[in-house]
């Protein structure tokens, strides 16, 4: 009798435990190491994520060219090798293995750039490959599945891009996919949930909400849920633990800047809401995600921040 008993409490604990929710928690770190911008790119590589380029608005832009390593173990910013294609803002980076590749962007003269740049960290070096073969651009973005990569939409200064570009890093080639079937746009969201794509929100002339999956298999784009709360453009955005995360960003006509985030489910797109982002609200903020905890920082609210915000699972 009370071994029934007991073996009905063990599985009664067992179901609580594995239906209930982690909390997601947000934790501030140390300020980025180099000064405060918005439109940087990020990236990660095994267990340290990289942040840099962007600018400053001035009297004149501000560009940079620097590239800084955050170590999670010690909480620490080290720069690094600067970035060989020179001082650039809303490059696009993705990484396959042990490699980052950055590339694209728009440099001090407003033109758009087409090189791109393999970094290994290991050796701390930067080596060309094969230029971008669409058109040159800024504030496109990036994602990589399955040992590809893959740029999305961007301005080349005069047009909203929404073509599809796939890089090979074995064939050092660019071969171009499916377009994505909403508007053209600039800033907007883009990363990988295992073996899909997924790209939303953006400026498309006027904020948008709306997101997309795509699959390399198929090479197909299909319609997902649009990301709740008010239309945005210039948010952040990473995945971890098997779901995506949105959040922040400004409205295309108000320029109100949020601090709102929102968390996706690829299994049932559907969204959930999560804690607000706890720094203040911006635009053009920058991500990267190390073993499924993310990493948020940098960006505008009309004064540029360096400041950098850990979101983990507890």
């Amino acid at each position: 009798m009370h071994l029934h008993r007991n073996r009905l409490i063990a599985v009664l604990l067992l179901c609580s435990v594995t239906t209930t929710k982690a909390e997601l928690v947000w934790t501030e770190k140390a300020n980025f190491g180099g000064e405060a911008r918005h439109r940087a790119v990020g990236f990660a590589v095994g267990e340290r994520g990289y942040m840099g380029l962007g600018h400053y608005n001035s009297i004149v832009d501000i560009l940079f060219e620097d590239i800084w390593e955050y170590d999670p173990s010690t909480n620490t910013w080290a720069q690094k090798a600067d970035f060989p294609g020179g001082k650039m803002l809303q490059c696009v980076a993705f990484t396959i293995g042990q490699t980052a590749y950055v590339g694209t962007g728009r440099d001090p003269m407003f033109v758009e750039h087409d090189e791109f740049y393999a970094y290994n960290p290991k050796t701390n070096t930067w080596t060309e490959v094969a230029a971008f073969e669409g058109s040159n651009r800024h504030g496109a973005v990036a994602f990589a599945i399955n040992g590809k990569g893959y740029v999305v939409t961007g301005s080349d200064g005069v047009n909203y891009k929404k073509d599809c570009w796939e890089y090979d890093p074995l064939a050092n080639d660019w071969i171009q996919k499916a377009n994505l079937p909403g508007a053209g746009r600039i800033a907007a969201v883009g990363f990988a949930i295992g073996s899909y794509g997924y790209v939303g929100t953006g400026n498309a002339f006027g904020s948008t909400n709306d997101f997309y999956a795509y699959d390399p298999v198929l090479n197909t784009w299909t319609a997902k849920a649009d990301v709740p709360g008010p239309t945005r453009q210039e948010a952040t955005g990473f995945a971890m633990n098997g779901k995506g995360y949105i959040g922040t960003g400004d409205n295309y006509s108000s320029g109100d800047n949020y601090d709102d985030f929102w968390e996706y489910h690829p299994d049932t797109d559907t969204w959930d809401s999560v804690p607000e982002f706890p720094g203040m609200g911006r635009r053009y903020m920058t991500s990267f995600t190390i073993k499924n905890v993310g990493y948020c920082g940098l960006g505008t609210s009309g004064t540029n921040l360096k400041d950098l915000w850990q979101l983990k699972a507890h």
